[in-house]
């Protein structure tokens, strides 16, 4: 096997030492963006197996297969040592092999409009409205956002990557509110469980809440969440990093306690120094009189929906963008399952 070297400088050399020679003067824009542990940066050498090598996504506006057959003749069998051949042709799921023919190659050839619907569900070019930002899985954001371009030179592809970069400031705020809610429903059965004898089920609360911090985390930090594999793997080195892995450590009921609440009064604090809604006391309390330490994080959610300066977005019930409505791997990569789903539950 070849040295290592991280897909996305892979996939630079690719295009510039072998696929952009053949293009001559066609109209084109190349990156490597969408699915992909390259893409997140995130890729190690146990990715080689499936969906990594040299590859790459490249736009055009009229193209009816003769690129793709013209790459497959053209194109070397090898590249830095790695095949540019994927098998099985077609697959959602592709890896490198050996061929002694034309290569099956992994350069996708399309319309960026159409790449964008069909892995956003809409266009970005035309704008980007609430139900768009809701109803668009954080990790296809970040899918589009992350990556790199290579070859760019209407700008297309850079202008919607920019426009994607993040929430308008009321979208925040409502998917932030939405954030806090979700930690305030749970945020004090930890210490009941235990209180009641269920050490597994402590912990098993323990590690959802703190799923949800670190959510909440890379949400203030303008950072898109990406899908658990790749979740914690995402954190910045901070004190709620920190913080988290000690409350998944603790043996103890009030060290777990003291570990989450700790995350929390740090995230309280960001979320003050955010400046999006009213500045709270960043500090622990009893949770009604039973005696266990919260953040209240109810509290949280109420200043920043009250700090939407939309009327129908301040109005919508805190169900939040898919990613907070639901898990399901079936919902989040297909776009109109996600837009169904944000609609129904953000209705009357």
């Amino acid at each position: 096997m070849p040295a290592f070297l991280p897909g996305l400088e892979l996939s630079r050399l690719f295009y510039a030492e072998a696929v952009r020679p053949l293009l001559g003067a066609l109209p084109h824009a190349a990156a490597r963006l969408g699915p992909g542990s390259d893409v997140l940066g995130l890729d190690t050498p146990r990715s080689t197996d499936h969906d990594w090598g040299p590859r790459l996504e490249l736009f055009v506006d009229d193209d009816t297969g003769e690129l793709g057959a013209m790459l497959s003749e053209m194109l070397p069998r090898r590249f830095r040592g790695w095949s540019t051949h994927f098998e099985p042709p077609g697959a959602r799921v592709r890896s490198m092999a050996d061929t002694d023919g034309p290569v099956d190659h992994y350069v996708t050839i399309t319309p960026f409009p159409d790449w964008c619907r069909g892995l956003l569900g809409f266009d970005p070019a035309g704008g980007v409205g609430t139900a768009d930002w809701l109803g668009t899985p954080w990790q296809r954001l970040a899918e589009v956002t992350g990556g790199a371009v290579f070859h760019d030179p209407g700008g297309a592809v850079g202008a919607v990557r920019e426009r994607l970069r993040w929430y308008p400031a009321d979208v925040w705020r409502y998917v932030l509110a939405c954030q806090w809610q979700r930690i305030a429903e749970e945020e004090a059965f930890p210490a009941r469980a235990a209180e009641a004898g269920d050490e597994r089920g402590a912990r098993v609360i323990t590690a959802r809440l703190c799923r949800e911090m670190a959510r909440l985390l890379l949400l203030l930090s303008r950072r898109w969440p990406p899908y658990t594999k790749w979740l914690t793997a995402a954190l910045p080195p901070t004190a709620v990093t920190w913080h988290l892995s000690e409350a998944l450590r603790a043996d103890d009921a009030r060290a777990r306690e003291d570990s989450l609440c700790a995350a929390l009064e740090d995230l309280a604090a960001r979320q003050n120094a955010s400046g999006l809604a009213a500045d709270l006391p960043a500090t622990r309390r009893e949770f009604f009189d039973r005696g266990y330490a919260v953040i209240g994080a109810d509290r949280y959610a109420a200043a920043l929906r009250e700090a939407i300066t939309d009327p129908a977005l301040r109005a919508r019930p805190l169900t939040g963008s898919v990613d907070q409505i639901t898990d399901s791997t079936a919902v989040l990569t297909d776009p109109a399952r996600c837009r169904a789903v944000t609609s129904a539950a953000g209705g009357p």
